[in-house]
């Protein structure tokens, strides 16, 4: 009787014990960059667009000017209104960022306020940290970006929501001092 008694207690402690980590085993890890999230990343890859004055990317990131919000209404205004220095930049990405992102509706719409290190020169000196609010939007199945310009704008896509911010990213290359430097400030403050 002893033996069984100790058998069931040995079966049930080990069961025990195996099933110990097998919430960390399945968990996903945390996600670390703006690069890991399909909307973050598009919100990324849009706003170096924008800073890279590549009009054209940024009529084809949009809906075409289709049923959507889009800044171009056709390919020939884009193609019109790329940056005269666009060659000069169009090779170059934003390397220093650092993103707040608001969850709007989860899953369907998402705000990413960027503050980022400017590929452009100033003409007074050194890049200064630029900011940049894109709104990402989610249609059809498919994700789309489009530069929120002011507050309107803004208070339209936020209705009567309060915004807070749910991630905060930054570019894997900055040091605590720089993310610092490089992390956008609450969207009220607009």
């Amino acid at each position: 009787m002893k033996k069984i008694l100790v058998f069931i207690l040995v079966i049930a402690v080990g069961g025990m014990l195996a099933s110990c980590g097998n919430d960390e085993a399945t968990t996903e890890p945390k996600l670390k960059t703006c690069e890991q999230t399909e909307p973050c990343e598009l919100a990324l890859n849009y706003t170096n667009a924008v800073e890279q004055g590549a009009a054209l990317k940024v009529y084809e990131y949009e809906a075409k000017g289709e049923n959507g919000p889009h800044i171009y209404d056709s390919k020939e205004e884009a193609e019109e209104s790329i940056s005269n220095d666009y060659s000069k930049y169009k090779n170059k990405k934003i390397e220093e960022y650092g993103v707040a992102e608001y969850r709007i509706q989860k899953g369907q719409s998402y705000l990413y306020k960027f503050k980022y290190k400017a590929l452009r020169e100033n003409e007074a000196g050194p890049k200064s940290p630029r900011t940049l609010l894109v709104h990402i939007y989610k249609k059809d199945e498919r994700y789309y970006p489009i530069e929120v310009f002011d507050y309107p704008d803004l208070k339209k896509i936020q209705g009567n929501r309060e915004l807070k911010p749910s991630q905060i990213y930054y570019s894997s290359n900055l040091t605590s001092e720089e993310k610092g430097k490089f992390k956008p400030k609450a969207i009220e403050g607009e």
